[in-house]
């Protein structure tokens, strides 16, 4: 039978989310309906409710969460009901070649439903009093519930805190992979990471796992230079010291920086990335810029010192690898992930999740959605 669920919903660009009451269908074959437990705030949602991509409206946002199988469809046997699992926004199709070659996130047909507000299994679950509602990123975790495929759901151990399961759905897993996975870090190396919010911190973890011997944060907040240090920074730089970077960029030829990972979604901060780093050396860009802004590169300069610039997206191998590698990293005090997220705020907070994400204050904005209990 369908359900009755809590969420925010999205109706214009621009405007605030709003809490509705919708309805759920019932799993149907290959997938499962998910009870969230938590809720990550990404700024790529923020960005998304600011109108910076195109996407169907109404929309339920949310693609970072963790919560309980509650019930599934025909077909379903990966998972079963009363499992803890982290949402995965990388499904893909399993047939593919990119699927096939363990790169789910490159998959177009699973694109192509992210684009259409849609699941890879079907049109969307949610309906609301005015008709269908859009679901985002094939999951939309800002809600009490989510019908989502079976291959966007992924176990974890459940002694796993909710908060930071949710977290490895996408800034733990998208930072640590950017290192360990896109750019393979070696060790003994120097980088830098430009903007160091939830993704950054974890990217700076990544260098931390493969023998980074430096790892340099920029940012703008103090407050998050401060946690760079803590979860491994060798030297926290603020962006708006002109000089210090003035001086970075001039050395940069000879003693620049081996990699770097941007986190941030600007063209600004992508070119800051390039023009820290040496000769032959590669930047890494994960941040998303808005549809349409271009990020002008000096092409001599990379044409010249052969550096490379690669996009680095979830990452970049299956999460249904990287994500349990993680959990068990965490598990073993390898990653130090506690410090991630802020205080938790409820579902209703959030508009306030968003405007501390915009106004990049503090850890990772997560939801607290359910109890673990039912």
């Amino acid at each position: 039978m369908p359900i009755e669920a809590r969420a925010a919903v999205l109706r214009a660009f621009g405007e605030p989310l709003v809490m509705e009451r919708v309805e759920l269908r019932d799993p149907g074959p290959g997938e499962v309906r998910v009870r969230l437990l938590a809720a990550g705030v990404c700024h790529s949602d923020v960005g998304q409710a600011d109108g910076e991509w195109a996407h169907p409206l109404p929309v339920v946002l949310g693609h970072e969460g963790c919560g309980v199988v509650e019930s599934v469809g025909e077909g379903v046997s990966g998972v079963a009901v009363g499992q803890r699992v982290v949402l995965n926004l990388a499904p893909g199709c399993a047939r593919c070649s990119s699927c096939l070659q363990g790169r789910p996130i490159l998959c177009q047909d699973a694109l192509d439903a992210m684009g259409e507000g849609r699941l890879t299994t079907g049109p969307s679950p949610i309906t609301g009093a005015d008709g269908p509602i859009a679901t985002y990123s094939l999951l939309g975790c800002f809600a009490t519930h989510a019908v989502v495929a079976e291959r966007s759901v992924i176990a974890v151990p459940p002694s796993v805190p909710p908060p930071i399961a949710a977290l490895i759905g996408c800034a733990v897993i998208t930072g640590v992979g950017a290192a360990t996975e896109t750019l393979d870090i070696r060790a003994g190396s120097r980088g830098a990471v430009v903007g160091v919010g939830g993704v950054g911190a974890a990217a700076i973890q990544g260098a931390r796992l493969r023998g980074a011997a430096e790892i340099a944060a920029f940012d703008v907040s103090p407050e998050r230079l401060e946690a760079a240090r803590r979860a491994g920074a060798t030297e926290a730089i603020d962006v708006r010291d002109e000089e210090r970077l003035d001086g970075l960029r001039r050395s940069a030829r000879r003693d620049g920086f081996d990699w770097a990972i941007v986190t941030v979604g600007r063209p600004e901060a992508i070119r800051l990335g390039v023009d820290l780093t040496r000769p032959g050396a590669t930047t890494a860009v994960v941040g998303l810029t808005p549809e349409s802004v271009e990020t002008g590169i000096d092409m001599l300069d990379l044409v010249t010192f052969e550096k490379r610039i690669v996009g680095s997206a979830f990452g970049s191998i299956s999460p249904a690898l990287l994500m349990p590698r993680i959990a068990r990293l965490y598990l073993e005090r390898r990653l130090a992930l506690d410090a991630l997220p802020s205080e938790p705020l409820p579902l209703e907070a959030i508009n306030e999740a968003f405007a501390r994400s915009r106004r990049a204050e503090g850890g990772r904005p997560v939801l607290a959605i359910s109890a673990d209990d039912p």
